[in-house]
């Protein structure tokens, strides 16, 4: 079993949540991390293997985890991992807020 999150993944999601309080970041991270760990262990396999590879391309380019990029790579299971990680974000960030009613 997988659990926790992976480099890649804990610095993309805070590049998304950069906006908000500190406490509100760490309520998002801390539900994506919950979904992430939640997942069936074949589709957390698949996640955390593109985690893996994107967070290793990143460190040899010597760049940041930033969500723009990997939304339009040419390549669709790249896209689709972008629309996963922007889903979790946004779901929290709407979800969780107070008086959201959820």
């Amino acid at each position: 079993m997988i659990g926790g999150m992976f480099w890649f993944e804990r610095e993309l999601v805070a590049s998304m949540v950069s906006h908000l309080d500190p406490d509100d970041r760490e309520t998002v991270t801390s539900y994506v991390a919950g979904a992430l760990g939640g997942l069936p262990e074949h589709l957390r396999l698949g996640v955390a293997a593109e985690s893996v590879a994107l967070g290793a391309w990143t460190r040899v380019r010597r760049g940041a985890a930033r969500l723009g990029p990997l939304e339009d790579s040419p390549l669709g299971p790249v896209r689709m991992y972008a629309r996963l990680m922007r889903s979790l974000v946004v779901f929290a960030e709407q979800e969780l807020r107070p008086g959201a009613g959820g």
